[in-house]
């Protein structure tokens, strides 16, 4: 048996170190494991903070450092060091992406029995002052875009940071804002208080029944267009998913490190998602 300096086998390399030196090595062990698990995406598909992951971690590799399994701190490590590099320099994840993305088809001019009544944006991240950022900005640009060419007047949104943390402001300001400067002739419906995609889901399609909307064309990012189509569509609202333009990567052109890794992360993160929506019958 071996600790973390690998005492007890062949020259005893770590004979004479002490038990602080090893307990330390093992809480750097633990941060860079975390670190290598949030380039991933782990743990932000497990729903665990960065800063919870980093502390528990930090602990854990400096108990194990001088037991008997300190040595697995080195074999994770080692073993999510070669995830990384895999998924950043091989095009490991660009066929990992195909499952998750619906597009369907949704002609400029629709025939009848074909006919969306509205454009329904799925909503992301804000700041604390409620300002849109990151994928909530590609998908309402997007949103905006899809209404204009589709010649639909009416936009829905959601809202995030309403009254479910006080420390967030609520970003239907910003929205407003935003569809004054980009799109100022289009009608904003918006739903409050949805914390998920399962919320906004039965949000929107509540809304669909309160104004006699038939079909929508559901805009969110890519990766979450095949779980959130079908979450809305299992809430009893017929959908047409355009996924929004990626913004933070190229999504057709997987040709550097850190769009392989972001696009691994959200791959990593639907992956958990879809697993739970379906256990809980939120999709088919």
């Amino acid at each position: 048996m071996s600790d973390l300096l690998f005492r007890g086998r062949g020259a005893d390399v770590g004979g004479r170190a002490p038990a602080w030196l090893a307990r330390s090595a093992g809480a750097v062990l633990g941060l860079a494991i975390m670190q290598l698990a949030a380039a991933l995406g782990f743990w932000t598909a497990a729903g665990v903070s960065s800063f919870s992951a980093r502390l528990v971690l930090m602990l854990a590799g400096a108990l194990l450092a001088t037991s008997s399994r300190g040595s697995w701190l080195w074999l994770i490590a080692g073993v999510l060091s070669t995830l990384l590099m895999l998924v950043s320099y091989t095009p490991l994840v660009t066929p990992m992406i195909a499952p998750f993305v619906r597009r369907d088809a949704v002609p400029v001019a629709f025939v009848p029995s074909e006919a969306a009544d509205a454009v329904v944006v799925m909503s992301g991240s804000v700041t604390s002052e409620g300002r849109v950022t990151g994928a909530a900005l590609e998908r309402l640009i997007s949103g905006f875009q899809q209404a204009r060419r589709l010649g639909l007047s009416v936009v829905a949104l959601s809202v995030v940071g309403d009254d479910a943390d006080p420390s967030v402001e609520s970003s239907e300001r910003d929205q407003r804002e935003l569809a004054q400067l980009m799109a100022p002739d289009l009608a904003l419906r918006f739903v409050k208080n949805v914390h998920s995609t399962r919320d906004e889901a039965l949000a929107f399609a509540a809304m669909a029944r309160t104004h006699g909307w038939r079909r929508v064309v559901l805009v969110t990012s890519p990766l979450h267009s095949r779980r959130a189509c079908a979450a809305v569509e299992h809430a009893g609202l017929p959908v047409r998913c355009a996924p929004a333009a990626s913004r933070e990567y190229a999504l057709s052109r997987l040709d550097r490190p850190e769009n392989r890794r972001l696009a691994f992360a959200d791959v990593v993160y639907e992956i958990a998602a879809t697993l739970l929506y379906r256990m809980r019958g939120w999709t088919p």
